[in-house]
């Protein structure tokens, strides 16, 4: 036989083995809970039967107590109340221990010997009963209440309550003997659905369980030489594709790092260019209309105006080759770079109050350092003159020997910023500038963090180690 078909053939015997097995436990389980249940339905019935009849012992020594009282007349109207009350409960309770009842949960009495026992106590119980409804007669007649009246019917109260207590005492006992004998009845069923059940449980250990066993085991020592086999194999496929993710970041960062590097060699060749050319000519067309305006025998408004003009585009020329490549940062370090930076910002914007709180250490920062945190500060601030209509813009900068921490905060207007927009194709020339700061900031091993809403400013948080 094929060893598949043998296999098929021994599970499904093993199979129904089991099942036959689980069937006779669970039915064995359940025949137990049932008993179970029944029995603790008669202990509930049990124990509220035995309270009632305790009540009952203490309604019949209340209306006692209360009789004497209504003899001595003491709080005639109050004890008058308390002693119907209490009449009419001993009677509704003595009625529903004895015959049974809906409303008080009280089963129907059926054993033979309360039975009895009722039947014992039936005469003190009427004696009681006729006793205390005439003094009930009496005690609501208009006349004048005189105590000589019920005297009889106290002294017959009295004389029945003891042989009515000794009777209902019987019958708690009788309930507490059939409840224990219940019980005991219970627990000789548990024991032999116990050895039923542990019966059943041996012969499915040398039945099912150990040859079962058996054949797992070689099944199992086949199924972890598979898994090994498997393990290894996921390892050099998960290390496969670690060193090709990591062959991907680096690439990814080898590329921003070459285009952010051009764009600096970029901004320094078009900064030079127009410095030594734009800037020159500039400069020489200025000298020239100077000379002009001095040959010129008479002031000429026009010629003035031209050369205003070309003034103001002098200055704006600087300050794009300022802002192309800031010669400050290179020849004094990133600390006077911000104040030259703060300096431009103020006289673009002088609306809006710029705050600066800089705490950098004397160490000289690497190259690449000082431009990154240089730029970022530099989009940040753009950014904010440009779109947060905000009148202050506070900058912190805190720096030591290997680590710095830059936070550009506003109150403007703020907006919804997604982090997942930076590399949308719909939002590429909206987020440029902010994409631009964050591959800045990774390449510098840094993290870059954005926390705005509309209507709550915008902090910009810069943190690198290195």
């Amino acid at each position: 036989m094929h060893p598949v078909s043998e296999d098929r053939s021994i599970f499904k015997i093993f199979t129904i083995l089991y099942a036959v097995a689980l069937t006779t436990i669970a039915l064995l389980s359940v025949f137990s809970q049932i008993k179970i249940q029944q029995a603790l339905s008669h202990q509930m019935n049990d124990a509220h039967v035995i309270n009632f009849a305790a009540r009952l012992r203490t309604y019949s020594q209340t209306l006692s107590k209360l009789a004497l009282l209504l003899e001595s007349g003491r709080d005639i109207e109050d004890n008058r109340k308390e002693f119907i009350n209490t009449l009419k409960q001993w009677q509704k309770s003595h009625e529903g221990l004895q015959s049974g009842s809906n409303f008080l949960n009280l089963p129907a009495n059926d054993q033979d010997e309360l039975k009895q026992m009722f039947e014992i106590i039936r005469n003190p119980h009427q004696e009681i009963w006729n006793a205390a409804s005439n003094m009930i007669v009496v005690l609501n007649e208009d006349t004048a209440f005189n105590t000589s009246r019920i005297r009889p019917y106290v002294q017959t109260i009295l004389a029945y309550e003891k042989s009515y207590l000794l009777g209902m005492e019987l019958i708690v006992f009788d309930y507490d003997r059939f409840s224990k004998e219940r019980i005991r009845n219970l627990k000789e069923i548990e024991y032999i659905v116990l050895g039923l059940v542990l019966f059943t449980l041996m012969l499915e250990a040398g039945l099912i369980f150990y040859p079962l066993s058996t054949r797992i085991r070689k099944i199992i020592r086949g199924l972890v030489d598979a898994q090994e086999r498997a393990r290894k194999l996921t390892e050099e496929v998960q290390l496969a594709n670690q060193e090709k993710l990591l062959r991907q970041e680096m690439e990814q960062r080898i590329r921003s790092y070459s285009i952010i590097n051009g764009q600096e060699k970029e901004r320094k060749r078009i900064a030079a260019e127009i410095h030594d050319g734009i800037g020159q000519m500039l400069t020489s067309l200025r000298m020239k209309l100077e000379q002009i305006e001095d040959r010129s025998m008479q002031h000429d408004p026009e010629i003035a105006l031209v050369n205003t003009m070309m003034y103001s585009i002098i200055n704006e020329t600087k300050r794009i080759c300022a802002d192309l490549l800031p010669s400050v940062l290179e020849d004094f370090g990133l600390r006077a770079a911000i104040d030259e930076l703060l300096r431009l910002c103020r006289q673009t914007a002088p609306g809006i109050d710029f705050r600066l709180e800089e705490t950098l250490s004397a160490a000289t920062l690497p190259k690449e350092v000082k431009i990154g945190v240089y730029r970022i500060l530099q989009e940040s601030l753009n950014n904010a003159i440009k779109h947060a209509h905000a009148n202050i813009i506070e900058i912190d900068i805190d720096g030591a020997a290997n680590f710095l921490q830059l936070t550009v905060r506003d109150n403007g207007q703020g907006f919804h910023f997604d982090s997942h927009q930076l590399y949308s194709n719909e939002q590429a020339r909206k987020v440029n500038g902010i994409r631009n700061m964050k591959e800045r900031a990774e390449l510098l091993g840094g993290t870059l963090l954005i926390d705005s809403q509309p209507g709550t400013g915008t902090i910009i948080q810069l943190a690198l180690t290195f």
